[in-house]
């Protein structure tokens, strides 16, 4: 089992990463210490394939349990969730003894771990991820969040799990789709570090959709040791550092929200970060040798991503709600070459549009 150790200021821990880890959580939990009383979110969809594994190794940790399956829908990620959650907390007595364990995506993820960070003013979490997205991205870094008035990830906490455990097996079962949109957060990483990691990507890609196990947990080490340098450097982004992981993030949050969150995260990141690029190159940041061959991976997969239902100027409304902005101006996360990366980037409005034009010349 590879491991990552995630050094903070408010906790250390680990994210372990196997095929067939899953089968360790007991043992874990006892070497770990953990509460007796725990409640269980699982994302329907892995229910109902990964069902039985899923209750086989619950039923042997001996433990008062709730599980509750949920669907995954930025629509979960609300109040009205939260509040469901507290309601089965309470009705159960799960006092401040309670543990949380996520087993699904991102989405799941950043409610769960919402849920966890203000109940009893913070309980212990789990969490374990069954989509690459959040085995790369969401799991890692202690953001949790849900979403306000339309507007994604407006309320939210900073709040580490006790660890996280990435059982590769889970991704097999996933959809080609959802591959490719956790395997833009895996391109983002590629910039923030030397260019070994991007060539690499350029050369293995095509075993991303072959599901081979090997490529994955290197894909998902590789990511997880760079966001866990990241967030040990500027763990509640004081410093700026932690922005970087943001590359791309402008436009695609505003992209998500433009949609109606029919353009899932990872390929509206995928969209924003080809975007940032040419933004890049419009501010003279790189030239057109470099352009071209960071396009080079995302580009990739082109065909799996649309933007024909995007409206320029709405995106652009929607940038202004962006959490990295300042002083009402929108504030972007851009690059100058593979791991050195600028942020609260101020651009004019007519070039951030017309990189949202050139992105959707090629996305259509």
């Amino acid at each position: 089992m590879k491991k990552v150790l995630v050094n903070t200021a408010l906790k250390n821990y680990q994210v372990l990463i196997g095929e067939g880890s899953f089968k360790s959580l007991p043992g874990i939990m006892e070497d770990y210490s953990l509460p007796g009383r725990i409640f269980i979110i699982i994302d329907k969809k892995v229910d109902s394939i990964h069902g039985p594994l899923i209750r086989n190794v619950l039923d042997s940790i001996a433990a008062k349990k709730i599980i509750w399956t949920a669907p995954s829908s930025e629509r979960l990620k609300s109040f009205k969730t939260i509040n469901r959650i507290f309601s089965y907390l309470v009705d159960e007595n799960f006092g401040r003894d309670t543990l949380f364990i996520v087993i699904g995506g991102g989405t799941i993820g950043d409610v769960a771990g919402f849920a966890s960070s203000i109940y009893m003013r913070g309980v212990p979490l789990i969490h374990i991820p069954t989509t690459l997205l959040s085995a790369v991205d969401s799991s890692i870094g202690g953001k949790t969040g849900i979403n306000f008035s339309g507007i994604k990830n407006l309320i939210g906490t900073f709040y580490h799990p006790e660890l996280v455990l990435v059982d590769t097996g889970f991704l097999k079962s996933l959809p080609d789709e959802e591959l490719v949109s956790g395997f833009g957060e895996v391109i983002k990483y590629s910039y923030l570090s030397d260019k070994k990691f991007y060539s690499r990507l350029i050369y293995d890609y095509n075993s991303l959709l072959e599901k081979d196990s090997e490529f994955l947990e290197k894909i998902i080490f590789e990511s997880a040791k760079i966001k866990s340098s990241v967030v040990t450097k500027d763990e509640f982004e004081k410093t700026g550092i932690r922005k970087i992981l943001n590359l791309g993030h402008t436009f695609a949050h505003a992209f998500e929200s433009n949609s109606a969150y029919n353009l899932s995260h990872g390929k509206a990141v995928i969209a924003g970060i080809i975007c940032s690029l040419f933004l890049s190159y419009e501010l003279k940041l790189i030239n057109k040798d470099q352009l071209n061959y960071m396009l080079q991976l995302p580009l990739k997969f082109r065909s799996s991503i649309k933007l024909k239902s995007i409206d320029e100027k709405e995106t652009f409304r929607l940038m202004h709600y962006d959490k990295k902005n300042k002083d009402g101006e929108i504030r972007f996360v851009l690059i100058k070459d593979f791991g050195e990366i600028l942020v609260d980037v101020s651009v004019d409005r007519k070039l951030i549009l017309k990189s949202i034009r050139e992105t959707k010349k090629i996305l259509v």
